[in-house]
């Protein structure tokens, strides 16, 4: 893990712009994309490039192209049809899982819905009984993107209930499920089991930017959505900001990333754990770590280092190029130079490991999501703790929000006014209409006051 005071300009590159990091991957892979997509497309397209070709292929060609990319890139030699699989599969699949994964799938989407209730707005004034009011309307019809590494080997059963319960707890009317099905169509059944407990409509074996389009455009086996949520990997992000404006979408996520800062109230051992919790993701995945006085930054790195050779060896190769490449450390001398590093990252994932939290929390204004104290750490919010764990990367926790069940509502305003209500704000309309030169404008409320003229 790179080290740094918090007071060296250096840090001012892990700090960037959520924009600039993404380019800096899409950039990072472009000669290996290049290659594999001339072995595979016959073209030495850019991520881009092949992105929109798969996404207009799709549009054109419809289920011909999904099968055709889904052989090219995931071995899957089915069509389309028989990648389907309906509520009946998803309880088969529920019915099937040793009981304790049950119990657990049970607990965490209970959990995840009871949060997801309070955080529904509320309605007022459709009773027309009131001049304003507003009405929140759930969407039609929402696709889960769930990744599920390559050939379907990482069964993500938890990002299931994350992306799609929040969108059941909203009332959306169908939820469609896509996924990447192994190489003989299958899908891992805590995948479908996870689906039948958010009573998914429809679960589709498709991954990658062939998912995102089928959702997107739509085709003859598939019916398009209203929006697409869900994390995925950088081709699927780059495609989801595609497809943005035909259909709508959460966030761009970029790896994931978990911010921790402590100050030697905690045992050494369970930051390190943290940490490496987000290490093992992805070998772009970012733990780092703000730590107050070198003495905390000492003890913290030397778990790392000893818990990361203890890891299983795939997850060790991953971890181990995380932190090597794109772990840090930064040393502050005070609350209000963590504050300000935690500030600018932005981190999707804050954990907050220090004594007396309540005093930080009211000056730590950008995160995804912020876990208090040793008894939260973030893998209990990856599972079971309520809230989603799909949350803004890269920065961009300044202007996003994780997945909620106001996601997945639109609001529409109401403007009930009686004669009297219109009265008291008719003269002033008048007088903006005519300021913007919007004569038709000042029309339509002069001619209700009796005149067409100057309002007399």
């Amino acid at each position: 893990m790179r080290r740094f005071a918090s007071s060296e300009p250096a840090i001012n590159q892990l700090l960037g712009s959520a924009w600039s990091r993404f380019a800096h991957l899409v950039d990072q892979a472009q000669d290996r994309a290049r290659a594999f997509y001339q072995q595979r497309l016959g073209q030495p397209f850019s991520i881009e490039g092949a992105v929109q070709h798969i996404l207009d292929s799709v549009e054109a060609q419809g289920d011909t192209a999904i099968e055709r990319f889904n052989r090219l890139f995931d071995g899957i030699e089915l069509p389309v049809a028989q990648l389907r699989f309906g509520a009946a599969d998803c309880r088969a699949a529920f019915e099937s899982l040793e009981s304790p994964l049950q119990i657990a799938l049970e607990q965490a989407a209970e959990r995840i819905r009871a949060y997801q209730r309070r955080l529904l707005p509320q309605s007022f004034g459709t009773a027309l009984d009131e001049p304003l009011g507003v009405r929140w309307l759930p969407l039609d019809r929402v696709c889960g993107y769930v990744p599920g590494g390559a050939g379907g080997k990482l069964p993500l059963c938890s990002s299931v209930l994350m992306n799609l319960m929040p969108a059941r707890v909203a009332g959306v009317r169908e939820l469609a499920l896509f996924t990447p099905a192994r190489a003989d169509g299958s899908i891992h059944p805590a995948v479908l089991g996870a689906a039948h407990l958010v009573d998914c409509d429809e679960v589709w074996g498709i991954g990658g930017v062939q998912a995102i389009a089928a959702a997107a455009h739509g085709t003859s086996s598939i019916r398009a959505v209203d929006k697409i949520v869900g994390p995925g990997n950088l081709f699927v992000t780059l495609a989801k900001r595609a497809v943005f404006g035909r259909v709508d979408i959460d966030m761009l996520a970029g790896p994931s990333e978990v911010l921790v800062i402590a100050d030697g109230s905690v045992d050494p051992a369970w930051a390190a754990a943290d940490l490496l919790s987000q290490a093992e993701h992805d070998a772009v995945a970012v733990p780092a770590l703000v730590a107050l006085g070198d003495e905390v930054a000492d003890a913290i790195h030397a778990e790392v280092m000893r818990q990361l050779a203890a890891l299983p060896e795939e997850r060790r190769h991953t971890a181990e190029r995380s932190v090597a490449d794109m772990g840090w450390i930064v040393v502050c001398q005070n609350r209000a130079e963590a504050v300000n590093i935690a500030n600018r990252m932005a981190a999707e994932h804050l954990e907050l490991l220090v004594a007396n939290p309540q005093d930080w929390l009211p000056e730590l204004r950008h995160a995804g999501a912020i876990f208090v104290g040793p008894w939260s750490p973030e893998p209990i919010g990856d599972y079971v703790a309520g809230p989603s764990h799909t949350l803004p990367t890269g920065g961009t926790a300044r202007m996003w929000s994780g997945i909620g069940a106001d996601t997945f509502l639109r609001r529409s305003s109401i403007i009930n006014f009686s004669a009297e209500d219109f009265q008291a704000c008719a003269q002033a309309g008048e007088t903006l209409a005519a300021a913007e030169g919007l004569e038709a404008h000042r029309r339509s409320i002069a001619i209700r006051r009796g005149a067409t003229g100057d309002g007399g």
